[in-house]
């Protein structure tokens, strides 16, 4: 064996061993005169052919041939690389292209060109640019919603305050009056104080409906608490207060209790809360256990401390149907009530949650309607139940 055939074997067989389709062409003829061993396993033998037809199965020379690219004018090697990407439609593949001429061990100026399948990932950025486009649509779309949402909102904001105004008018007598008589007549105690919880009664009305956007701001997250120092105990004394004397004649309303026992007048538990909605959410579930209780029991309110959360658990004596339990604190369930909207509970449930807490049904006792609001405790060294300064609410 000569040395340009030993050399032209030590070259084949380097080509052999490169995991890629390798084809080289004589530069003058563009005969193919070699192709390694990953290239015939995959198209054959092709050796002796025009590589246009062998390789790309096309009757003439390729318009994008890169042997011009890679000689020079006087057909040597021009030390040149030239690296592009092509789709082959004889085997309908994508190829990344890394060609350069070179001197062959037997004299002649060769084209070779290593052959990179990258139809997979062709493929995938194909997949990958469409995904972004169904994205850039999408968000064009989601955009376009948001701005009609965004406008839905304004107008809904703008009518709650047309609602809110006019139900405020017919407020001003009924809380501004009750006052006037207290500071004019000498009445009897208990004619002061009935006038007294109407005037509450319409300052709870009142703020009720200056808070009519509250349920929607809590649903959307957007509702920013206002915190200040609260204390449940008075909080829930007069929030019970309030409906027991709205309940009507021959019904027993509720009571307070702090720790299983008979809530003292000076009792606190303090939570950091937004004061209207704990009155809210207080308001709504003892509103509800109020309704479903039979006319000769009373509600049992009973503010207590558990795993550093304030317990408000309320209690009425009375059932509830299976199917009901699970969904209790959903939007618009309710059960048993002419004119409920299902919202008291589901409300209580956002407010609790706003304040990082939770509400949940006890059916620990048969026979009993227990709810549990849990809101977190006011961090303070040394805490004991009960103790602590009574806070305005």
């Amino acid at each position: 064996m000569n040395g340009a055939m030993l050399e032209s074997s030590l070259l084949e067989t380097h080509f052999d061993a490169i995991p890629f389709g390798i084809y080289v062409v004589d530069c003058r003829t563009m005969d193919v005169i070699f192709v390694n061993r990953h290239f015939r396993d995959r198209q054959g033998e092709v050796t002796g052919r025009p590589c246009h037809e062998a390789v790309y199965g096309l009757p003439q020379p390729c318009h994008y041939c890169k042997i011009r690219q890679l000689t020079t004018k006087d057909g040597a090697p021009n030390g040149q690389t030239h690296i592009f990407e092509l789709f082959n439609e004889r085997d309908d593949r994508w190829y990344q292209l890394q060609e350069k001429a070179m001197s062959w061990p037997d004299g002649r100026v060769v084209k070779y060109s290593i052959a990179v399948d990258i139809t997979e990932l062709k493929e995938t950025q194909n997949r990958l640019a469409e995904a972004h486009a169904r994205l850039a649509l999408s968000n064009k779309e989601l955009a376009g919603a948001n701005a009609l949402l965004s406008e839905h909102v304004k107008l809904r904001e703008h009518v709650d305050r047309i609602a809110r105004h006019d139900l405020k008018s017919p407020l001003n007598g009924v809380i501004n009056l009750p006052q006037i008589l207290l500071e004019r007549y000498d009445l009897p105690e208990e004619a002061a104080q009935m006038l007294r919880t109407i005037r509450e009664s319409g300052l709870n009305m009142l703020d009720m409906i200056n808070r009519s956007l509250d349920l929607y701001k809590l649903e959307t997250g957007a509702y920013a608490l206002k915190t200040e120092p609260v204390n449940l105990v008075l909080l829930a004394a007069r929030t019970a207060a309030s409906l027991t004397a709205n309940a009507g004649p021959g019904r027993a309303g509720a009571r307070i209790f702090q720790n299983g026992a008979p809530a003292a007048e000076s009792g606190v538990l303090e939570v950091t809360a937004d004061v209207m909605l704990c009155r809210t959410m207080l308001m709504n579930l003892v509103k509800n256990a109020l309704e479903a209780c039979p006319a000769t029991e009373e509600v049992l309110v009973d503010i207590s401390e558990e795993d550093g959360m304030a317990v408000i658990s309320i209690s009425n004596p009375g059932s509830l149907p299976e199917g009901l339990r699970e969904r209790l604190f959903e939007k618009y369930v309710t059960s048993g009530k002419t004119g409920g909207t299902g919202l008291g509970a589901y409300s209580a449930r956002l407010s609790a949650e706003a304040h990082g807490g939770r509400v949940e049904l006890d059916s620990s006792t048969p026979g009993v309607v227990r709810v549990k609001a849990r809101l977190p405790l006011t961090p303070r060294p040394g805490r004991r139940p009960g103790g602590g300064r009574e806070n305005a609410v």
